[in-house]
């Protein structure tokens, strides 16, 4: 018996070795990655992107807006759509005041604007008040307070957008204006269609000078 207890103990003392070194062979954690570069804020953010020329940019926009009122006169929504950098985003909000927003392609923003192109009065007169923010010389935000009228009807309101400037030309990339949210869509009226998630804005910065 004593003997038998003395090779287990002899036993473990060879297992012993041979197990520290199975721990020591087990492979090494690798190296923490190196820590990222300190962000540069002195090359980044708004700061870095002052505008270079207020004064033409605002007056590009002022041409933007002429051309614009034009295209508008002739009802030529195509020559508008051409306008937008699409997706384009556009909110609204409902009588009930709930916010309502969704991007929009070329086909979606064709079928929502048409009708509006479509009715809208051949002697409309309208007024415009624009802000201009100019943000950098690719970004412009843009508030306007408008009237607008047609024989004894006369209406007022505002809006507002985001210009961008992609390929040497201005583009809307935003546009916002309340009260369309109760506006059935647009696709509703094809059977079978499926409704966009959320109305548009039918804004009249689309169509404004």
């Amino acid at each position: 018996m004593k003997r038998t207890f003395v090779l287990c103990l002899a036993a473990v003392g060879f297992a012993s070795p041979a197990f520290a070194q199975e721990k020591a062979a087990a492979p090494a954690a690798p190296p923490a990655a190196p820590a990222a570069p300190a962000m540069d804020m002195g090359k980044m953010g708004p700061w870095a992107r002052k505008p270079t020329n207020e004064k033409q940019t605002k007056k590009e926009i002022a041409e933007f807006f002429k051309a614009e009122e034009e295209l508008g006169k002739k009802g030529d929504l195509d020559g508008m759509a051409a306008r937008v950098d699409f997706p384009v985003y556009m909110a609204t909000d409902d009588s009930k005041g709930t916010p309502l927003a969704k991007l929009y392609n070329r086909e979606e923003y064709i079928a929502e604007m048409k009708p509006f192109f479509e009715n809208m009065p051949k002697d409309m007169k309208m007024t415009h008040k624009p802000t201009v923010l100019v943000l950098s010389d690719s970004l412009v935000s843009v508030s306007d307070e408008y009237t607008m009228g047609a024989g004894k009807q006369k209406m007022s309101g505002k809006n507002g957008g985001l210009l961008v400037k992609r390929d040497n030309q201005w583009k809307w990339k935003m546009m916002v204006e309340a009260g369309w949210g109760d506006q059935p869509p647009a696709a509703a009226a094809a059977p079978g269609a499926p409704a966009p998630s959320a109305p548009p804005a039918k804004s009249t910065a689309a169509a404004k000078p």
